[in-house]
């Protein structure tokens, strides 16, 4: 694991208050076998605690990790105001 600041291409998280992250299931090679998921904002030690065990259990898509932790992706283009 990695800490960082917001990666604008790979997060939108410049407003919202709480850690983030990326995550990306992959291999016994850690080559990725899946597509990269979003994640926060994490306020709490229970949301801290929910990923957790998300992650443990293998990113199940079944409903066990609450869709308010789930980022919406970042914009894949910005505009630019001139």
């Amino acid at each position: 694991m990695v800490s960082t600041g917001c990666l604008p291409r790979v997060l939108h998280c410049g407003r919202r208050r709480g850690l983030h992250a990326a995550v990306q299931p992959c291999g016994a090679d850690r080559r990725p076998s899946g597509v990269v998921v979003r994640l926060g904002p994490l306020v709490t030690e229970a949301d801290a605690e929910a990923v957790g065990a998300w992650l443990r259990a293998g990113m199940p898509d079944d409903g066990t990790l609450p869709d308010r932790l789930r980022t919406a992706p970042a914009p894949q283009q910005v505009a630019h105001l001139n």
